[in-house]
């Protein structure tokens, strides 16, 4: 194991240990790309009491729920499924037929993720995330550890990793990737916001034509 990641599971050691004796709840959240999988191979394998949160939109790629599927299964995860209480009919516009992804992406990311998330998670839990600071300008300027609306406390563990660091951790423990990510997809979200990867940069075939880089998950509220 080398230095990075032994860092990181003693964080990830030190913080659960502290937070199980306090008898909180624990999560993880992941998008089930290839940029999940060193922290969710990390925790099935030092950390199976951690429950991954699994955030079904209803416009993911068919590759991503069999990505999912196969991480389950290989890594023995614990995976929790949420979704929106708004159907997708009721996320269609009467008027113009367009579902809300086409006329307010940012509406559409808030009652398929923020909102299913912030309704699951209550005072006093701890939420696991695989962000980076070198993803976006918003993830540059997070801290390992932040309180949260509503009691909530998240925990950025991967936070000092970078693209190259995640892709080594892939190829020393021969891990899988996404499927579509051979087809030229890098950063995979929902079909009618994923392009091909377009900037060089790791999150450039999100939200192609707009300055939105996050979905609001992790926005600093």
């Amino acid at each position: 194991m080398d230095v990075q990641v032994e860092n990181t599971v003693q964080l990830l050691e030190n913080n659960i240990f502290s937070f199980e004796k306090e008898k909180r709840n624990i999560y993880a959240s992941s998008s089930f790309q290839t940029q999940s999988v060193p922290l969710l191979h990390i925790i099935g394998k030092h950390f199976p009491q951690v429950k991954i949160i699994f955030l079904d939109t209803g416009f993911l790629f068919p590759e991503t729920y069999a990505f999912k599927e196969q991480l389950e299964r290989i890594f023995n995860l614990d995976i929790i499924t949420l979704k929106s209480n708004t159907s997708l009919i009721q996320q269609r516009d009467n008027r113009t037929g367009l579902f809300q992804y086409a006329l307010d992406p940012d509406y559409c990311c808030f009652i398929n993720k923020v909102s299913p998330l912030d309704d699951f998670l209550q005072s006093g839990d701890i939420w696991i995330s695989g962000v980076r600071r070198d993803q976006t300008s918003v993830r540059k300027e997070m801290k390992t550890l932040e309180y949260k609306e509503h009691g909530i406390v998240k925990l950025h563990p991967m936070l000092e990793w970078n693209s190259r660091d995640i892709y080594q951790y892939i190829q020393k423990n021969n891990l899988p990737k996404h499927p579509l990510e051979k087809e030229g997809f890098i950063s995979i979200g929902c079909v009618p916001c994923t392009y091909k990867w377009t900037d060089g940069t790791e999150r450039g075939g999100r939200w192609v034509g707009s300055k939105k880089t996050e979905c609001g998950l992790h926005s600093n509220k």
